[in-house]
């Protein structure tokens, strides 16, 4: 019969759930910078949601102490103690996040040699034992020229077309340069350089995937692309 209702009891209340047991997952959306040179103390803001005082982060196996900011915002200094290498970033409350990769450089450093008494120093003043030099804070070159100065040795190239690169012409026998190319366009020197076949060119990293990098070192006169990825 058209006309009679019927009661489906298949949908009925089946209880409730008291709000304070509720677990929203944790989500990793960017990371403040996603690379640092060994020895280094780097403070990392992991940017999301879902976050909270009691949050834990995860890198690789180890846990450092972490620095609860907001819902978003969660914070952590990277082990200096750690050898290079690619470590993986989750956060975790009831349940583990996504992850995300850091990489830590074990880049060669920059001796500063004393020419008064023959003496050479490292520019690493990290406390830890240095089994290869390590770096300083690296500058980040977003615009389209840029003069290196006598004390950087670290680039970050991070531009949207080409960027001109300014090479030390006086630069004494030894100095090295390490440049990452996390941009969309070119890195070219405006003078000539030699490759690994030792043949000029004048790029010193291509448009890339974001990571790539070069070490150039000075002979004195050149500068002579040594190693990259």
């Amino acid at each position: 019969m058209s006309g009679l209702v019927y009661q489906n009891y298949n949908n009925k209340c089946k209880g409730w759930v008291n709000p304070t047991s509720l677990s929203y997952a944790p989500q990793i959306n960017s990371l403040s910078s996603y690379y640092s040179p060994s020895g280094s103390t780097t403070l990392v803001s992991i940017n999301g949601a879902n976050f909270y005082s009691y949050s834990k982060i995860l890198f690789g196996t180890y846990n450092p102490t972490v620095y609860f900011i907001n819902s978003n915002i969660i914070q952590f200094y990277v082990p200096n103690t750690l050898n290079s290498g690619t470590f993986p970033v989750q956060v975790v409350n009831a349940t583990v996040s996504n992850s995300v990769n850091y990489t830590i450089d074990n880049a060669s450093g920059f001796w500063l040699q004393n020419l008064n008494n023959n003496s050479i120093s490292n520019t690493n003043t990290n406390s830890v034992s240095v089994t290869s030099l390590s770096r300083g804070a690296p500058i980040t070159v977003t615009s389209s020229t840029y003069d290196i100065g006598n004390l950087e040795n670290w680039i970050i190239c991070d531009g949207s077309g080409t960027i001109t690169i300014t090479l030390p012409a006086d630069a004494p026998s030894g100095r090295e340069l390490m440049f990452k190319n996390i941009g969309s366009g070119n890195v070219e020197s405006n003078s000539s350089i030699l490759d690994l076949l030792n043949l000029p060119t004048t790029t010193i990293l291509p448009a890339v995937s974001p990571g790539k990098w070069v070490t150039l070192v000075s002979n004195g006169t050149n500068w002579i692309i040594m190693q990259g990825n």
